[in-house]
């Protein structure tokens, strides 16, 4: 599911493009793409704005739509972001959910493939294809409303302020706070300069929040991206049955909602 370089005639690498929402800088950093990339904004066509929220899941002929012929390539697909392990994540997610079997993660993104000089790594590793991982990928706030009182583990991404609630939103028209009952795991816990922790660490944040990685899990963050990091870490963690509330808290905390919060 991770690797930590890619040799970009055997591949396809993609490249999600976004900009941070929380320090409003625009995705421009000066490093050169890797060759052959394929670009998928998902501020703009990654995204499903018809809801009027930021980053809803498309449809899979949307989705597709970017591929040469609309269609799953016939190579590996590798996908990285500009910033490191940002916004790959959710791409790799949603190309997961519409039943792409060949697709990683690239550790570290594009810094880390300039630094290492990673475009003169070797192929990608065996037995990483598939992520045993039924083919619902994604939750919605129904499904949240379904799961407050069950064994299923809702996971904020946010860091501490906004969870607690004493921090505003970035996005205007937000309450503050968290959904009932969820735990917080701010997504930089799982990463280390742009990389994923080791598994052995990783499991280690998940103890330390009191997770249980053999229960059902659901996602959330503020938008469906970050979130998407937490995921993919409980997945390397051995995790079978982890999903995304597509609509986050840009969703649930909407002033134009009454989904219940708590604050503290």
């Amino acid at each position: 599911m991770l690797v930590q370089g890619i040799n970009s005639a055997q591949v396809l690498p993609v490249r999600a493009l976004m900009n941070n929402p929380i320090t409003v800088k625009e995705d421009t950093r000066t490093l050169s793409s890797i060759p052959n990339s394929l670009d998928i904004d998902i501020d703009a066509g990654g995204s499903d704005h018809s809801k009027g929220l930021p980053h809803m899941m498309p449809s899979s002929e949307v989705l597709l739509s970017h591929f040469k012929g609309g269609a799953i390539p016939n190579l590996p697909v590798v996908v990285y972001d500009n910033w490191g392990m940002f916004c790959a994540p959710r791409l790799w997610w949603m190309l997961k959910a519409i039943g792409m079997p060949h697709v990683w993660l690239l550790d570290g993104g594009l810094p880390g493939w300039h630094s290492n000089n990673s475009q003169n790594s070797a192929e990608l590793p065996e037995g990483l294809l598939n992520v045993n991982q039924d083919n619902v990928w994604f939750a919605s706030s129904d499904d949240i409303l379904k799961e407050l009182d069950s064994p299923t583990q809702i996971i904020d991404a946010r860091g501490a302020g906004r969870f607690y609630g004493t921090v505003p939103e970035p996005r205007a028209g937000m309450k503050s706070g968290h959904i009932p009952g969820s735990f917080n795991i701010p997504f930089g816990n799982l990463l280390d300069d742009g990389r994923f922790k080791s598994v052995s660490e990783l499991r280690q944040v998940f103890e330390q929040s009191d997770i249980d990685l053999s229960a059902p899990i659901i996602t959330s963050c503020g938008s469906g991206v970050t979130a998407c990091i937490v995921g993919v870490a409980a997945i390397l963690c051995g995790a079978v049955n982890v999903k995304v509330y597509d609509g986050s808290w840009s969703e649930w905390g909407s002033d134009a909602f009454d989904f219940p919060v708590t604050k503290g």
